[in-house]
């Protein structure tokens, strides 16, 4: 009796031990660049998911990643040039686009496990471009705002960020209209993917300045907007191992956040119980980790007459 005991409370203890593995950060490395062919690491700038693929891309690469297995977050070097913390096979590969483009941002537009397009973010050429998933060209039009460097889609329209501008822009393609203006919350935006869950969201990640007596620091940031509203309504805390977060995704109920510096992807729980719940408007934006208003000749409001281009 006491042996059965004992038997069914480590079983209980190993299955806290799985669930807890399972709901904790993750880890993967990519091998879009190789430490050998770069002085420094060089991670995803763009992350999109087509229902079976995790799509990563940067400069005119684009690799699409699956059976993807993640490991637990540990110290590592900036330099650890292993292709160590998980691991992946290609769906498709792709690899170097021939044309002279600059991937900053990847968005997936239709069904499941390859049909659809992607559409990429070119900060190099101030473009947004539509290709197949074997990277046929099917369009290709300016950027409604400066060197584009995050891209979303939500079914019909397209968000585009850029890291030198505050406006996050709603636009519609086929119209080549712009149909709204957000302003980011995050000072240096990098990242945006769409979030259908309530009445849809858009996540932002990117960096917020800082400073402390002895030297510059930056603070890395993801946080949620809910687009009917424009308020930043949820914060992710990130891991501390995530020092520069260039790409956001959102696949199997996890946030997936590629770090520039280190070449790495890293994989959150989507568990709404513990985002950070925030409550600001449009017109506060975050800096120095307290919440300013923005003075009035720059404030960009949501306004859903806005009709034009650039």
């Amino acid at each position: 009796m006491k042996y059965k005991k004992l038997k069914s409370s480590n079983f209980i203890v190993v299955l806290m031990l799985i669930l807890f593995v399972g709901c904790a950060p993750h880890q993967f490395k990519t091998d879009l660049f190789s430490f050998s062919e770069h002085d420094s690491q060089v991670g995803p700038t763009g992350l999109a998911w087509d229902g079976k693929n995790l799509i990563m891309g940067t400069t005119n690469q684009i690799l699409f990643a699956r059976d993807i297995v993640t490991e637990p977050l540990y110290s590592f070097s900036k330099k650890d040039s292993r292709l160590n913390g998980g691991t992946y096979s290609s769906g498709r590969f792709p690899g170097p686009q021939r044309m002279d483009i600059d991937v900053c941002g990847i968005a997936w537009e239709g069904e499941c496990c390859g049909e659809g397009f992607l559409w990429i973010a070119d900060a190099k050429n101030d473009r947004i471009i539509k290709m197949k998933p074997d990277l046929t060209l099917v369009d290709s039009f300016q950027s409604p705002i400066p060197a584009p460097n995050g891209i979303a889609f939500d079914g019909k329209s397209l968000w585009i960020v850029s890291k030198y501008s505050y406006k996050i822009v709603k636009f519609n393609p086929d119209m080549r209209a712009i149909e709204n203006i957000y302003y980011s919350p995050i000072a240096r935006p990098t990242g945006l993917t769409w979030d259908c869950s309530g009445n849809g969201y858009v996540w932002v990640t990117g960096i917020d300045d800082c400073r402390t007596s002895e030297q510059r620091c930056y603070i890395p940031r993801l946080l949620r907007i809910d687009v009917n509203t424009g308020k930043i309504t949820h914060e992710v805390k990130l891991p501390e191992a995530i020092t520069r977060p260039s790409s956001v995704a959102i696949a199997e109920n996890c946030i997936w956040v590629g770090d520039y510096n280190l070449n790495r992807i890293f994989k959150l729980p989507f568990d709404e119980k513990k985002f950070i719940q925030l409550d600001f408007r449009p017109n506060d934006i975050l800096s120095d980790n307290n919440y300013r208003k923005v003075p009035k000749k720059e404030l960009v409001v949501v306004n859903p007459d806005v009709e034009g281009g650039r």
